[in-house]
């Protein structure tokens, strides 16, 4: 047996186990961390304030986004590529996915506007700041999502050679548009608008104390409920702003690997240069699935508020069934 053949086994064989037991490990460590912050973010001292709103979405499609994703890689890893090459299959999961990834991203951007807005010295800014416009936000996140991914329907086939995974942009335009959208959509600019409202919190947070925006069901609140607000959203900052730092990294080397495939769509390659590039695609997707795994565990570790609302709505679940009382 050739050298390249050795090789080209030994990477394939290292591909299959990521994909079998990382991809796995990925896909229970984040359903379980997603389902838990849907959870706490429900509970009531957190489901009144919008940026709240925004987490919530994006840990629902986060959820969703990790099962579209891994569940094929762990399947995969023993050899079952059936939702890979089938075509009605291969179109319907590829736009969940593509859709959920963008609405996670995005409903971070809107939660970062949400922090800019509630910090801002400006009453007329802080108004803006409500779970209502949270909502509309979210309407059009979501329209625009699905509107901008649709031709997922139209560009992906099922069973395509030479390629990461088998579902794939079968033309080369199809594979440009689609790299360069994943690249520019669901990366470059949501960073941009994140990195540009988290430097503009920081200078609002730095500059002065800012008092909470009061609604009219609000305005006769004791000043202990006023200095909460504002306890509250001084852990909701600290709690976005390292996740969003954390999502941004883990998704730099995804980001260059489809740049990467992109400017290298139409070369051609030796299988030995295929089996590398498939491991390393393996790793760089698997830890841009990572990235969206981990709020609940980051939100545990940086937000004191979040650990107290997980604290109240376990012991309700445990009153429920009778092991707390």
């Amino acid at each position: 047996m050739s050298t390249d053949a050795v090789l080209i086994s030994s990477f394939t064989f290292a591909t299959m186990q990521i994909n079998r037991h990382v991809a796995l490990f990925v896909l229970l460590f984040g359903t379980v961390g997603n389902l838990l912050n849907i959870w706490v973010l429900s509970e009531h001292s957190l489901s009144d304030n919008p940026c709240s709103t925004y987490l919530w979405w994006s840990s629902l499609s986060s959820a969703i986004f990790i099962w579209s994703g891994t569940l094929t890689r762990v399947l995969q890893g023993y050899n079952l590529n059936w939702p890979n090459t089938n075509q009605p299959v291969c179109k319907t999961r590829l736009f969940i996915l593509t859709t959920c990834f963008s609405v996670a991203v995005w409903t971070l951007v809107g939660a970062s506007s949400d922090r800019y807005l509630r910090s801002s010295a400006l009453v007329k800014f802080r108004n803006f700041s409500t779970v209502q416009t949270a909502r509309r936000i979210l309407i059009i996140i979501i329209t625009g999502s699905v509107l901008v991914f649709l031709e997922v329907f139209y560009c992906y086939e099922a069973s395509v050679p030479n390629v990461p995974v088998a579902c794939y942009p079968q033309s080369l335009p199809c594979r440009l548009y689609n790299d360069w959208m994943l690249i520019l959509f669901t990366t470059v600019i949501p960073s941009c608008f994140m990195a540009v409202f988290g430097s503009l919190t920081i200078r609002n947070i730095r500059t002065r104390v800012v008092q909470p925006v009061m609604h009219v069901e609000f305005r006769n609140n004791t000043a202990n409920q006023n200095v909460r607000l504002r306890l509250n959203d001084r852990n909701i900052n600290h709690m976005l702003l390292i996740q969003v730092l954390v999502v941004l990294l883990m998704n730099l080397p995804v980001t260059i690997h489809r740049l990467y495939a992109s400017l290298t769509a139409n070369f051609s390659k030796t299988a030995l240069r295929v089996a590398i590039e498939n491991l390393i695609y393996s790793l760089v997707v698997l830890f841009s699935f990572f990235s969206y795994s981990i709020s609940f565990y980051l939100y545990i570790l940086t937000g004191s508020i979040y650990r107290a609302a997980l604290k109240r709505v376990g012991r309700r679940l445990l009153r429920r069934i009778g092991l707390l009382h």
